[in-house]
């Protein structure tokens, strides 16, 4: 009964600040400057909250299709505040050029946030939990399908090798993302159903909408949430994006506006996400549907997210558009990198504390070298030492897996099995050896 009231109460709290964000900024452009302020704050409260009714949903309708395809839309679904994000910013670009360079650091922020802070602290949880069971800490072993995130993710990382030459983003690109993802979505779809526990996944908000006896009340319930999340943020992701670039003008200096917009926006949008990783993290038996659930998410910002960019830049501006990103190449440069890192990580299918310390150390040496220098060759600089320790580390990787390496192997044989329908268990049932595993 507690527990009930509990999750109630939760939701008509989410609800009642995301209301109040719309009508607060109904009409933002007469209020006064001083009372912008509290209108940042109503809005960086409301993004947390919608996002926290995508994320309560979208974990509830994760029960009727396989693992990788519900995992991925849960990611997909997850990340829409960082689509509505970079779309403004986007869309705001087309019109004013002073907001082109921000275009870079949303996206670069929102993917290394999840591999250099989410990545290692699913590990931790997951350590911390074993400490206190008196287990052995060996890492998070993954199966066999879930080799089709990781030979993704590494391919979508490698394809900003050509955008960093290229110096651009163009609608071209747009259409060999989507293409990606698309393939990618497609892959996840033809692999089977999973019987995964309600009780045992989920908790709070999302077992409750999982409990609704009747399957069209439980449909509506969902689909409200969606829909009233969305409406949330068509209304206030505008004054979200101009008050956040006014309270960094304003409290730090028009010089801390684009690292405020890579990583204030970001780990407000995927707070919820995180939060709900960490909680299948805590059980440590769905470590490996947490991590994947990150892996996921860096996949859709690696390719769909993007995507949105140059489509949205050119509606806004009124031709096909080209988005110059020469300037930040750095930036791209380093989110490639350590996406490469995750996946070298990944590449024996284990993901270990080794991995867990090297991602997150570099990350918040990279996070913090901007805040502690003093001018930008200085961060530029530091910036692609980072990249190049990264890379380096990436290659050492691939030597120590040599002779382990079975991401690409796995990969083959699931598209064999599930995909091309050619293997003995492709309509069968899942042997107890392809289990996700935490050893």
């Amino acid at each position: 009964m507690r527990r009930s009231v509990l999750t109630q109460t939760s939701v008509i709290f989410a609800l009642a600040i995301a209301a109040m964000a719309i009508v607060i900024t109904y009409d933002v452009e007469t209020i006064p400057l001083g009372t912008l302020i509290f209108v940042a704050l109503v809005t960086f409260a409301a993004v947390v909250s919608a996002a926290m009714l995508i994320a309560w949903a979208g974990e509830a309708a994760q029960f009727s299709v396989s693992q990788g395809l519900a995992l991925a839309i849960v990611a997909l679904v997850q990340t829409l505040p960082e689509f509505f994000v970079e779309g403004q910013i986007a869309w705001l670009a087309g019109k004013d050029p002073e907001w082109l360079d921000l275009v870079i650091a949303n996206f670069t922020g929102a993917n290394r946030l999840l591999s250099g802070l989410g990545w290692p602290l699913i590990l931790f949880i997951v350590e911390l939990q074993r400490r206190r069971k008196g287990q052995p800490h060996t890492g998070i072993v993954l199966r066999r399908e879930h080799s089709i995130e990781v030979v993704f993710m590494l391919g979508a990382s490698f394809y900003y090798i050509l955008i960093i030459i290229k110096g651009t983003l163009t609608i071209l690109d747009s259409i060999v993302m989507t293409g990606v993802f698309l393939a990618y979505t497609a892959i996840l779809a033809k692999l089977p159903s999973e019987e995964e526990d309600p009780d045992e996944a989920l908790e709070g908000v999302p077992l409750s909408l999982v409990k609704i006896p009747a399957i069209r009340t439980r449909a509506a319930a969902v689909l409200g949430l969606f829909l009233f999340s969305g409406l949330v943020f068509v209304t206030i992701v505008d004054p979200f994006v101009k008050s956040m670039r006014l309270i960094a003008i304003l409290v730090f200096g028009s010089g801390s506006v684009f690292f405020f917009i890579q990583w204030v926006a970001p780990f407000l949008s995927e707070f919820p996400e995180k939060v709900t990783a960490f909680h299948w993290a805590r059980t440590v038996k769905l470590a490996p549907m947490a991590l994947l659930n990150f892996v996921s998410s860096s996949v859709n910002e690696l390719t769909i997210l993007v995507a949105i960019i140059p489509i949205v830049f050119s509606i806004s501006s009124n031709t096909i558009g080209t988005v110059p990103v020469a300037a930040h190449s750095g930036e791209i440069l380093l989110t490639m990198a350590q996406s490469l890192y995750a996946c070298a990580s990944l590449l024996g299918l284990r993901y270990g504390l080794r991995n867990a310390l090297t991602l997150f150390s570099l990350w918040l040496i990279s996070t913090l070298i901007p805040i502690f220098s003093y001018n930008n060759s200085a961060v530029l600089v530091g910036r692609e030492v980072i990249s190049v320790v990264f890379l380096v580390l990436a290659g050492l990787e691939v030597f120590l897996h040599r002779g382990k390496i079975t991401v690409f192997r796995e990969f083959r044989q699931t598209l064999k099995e599930y995909v091309k329908g050619r293997g003995p268990r492709a309509n069968g049932p899942r042997s107890s050896a392809s289990k996700a595993q935490v050893i």
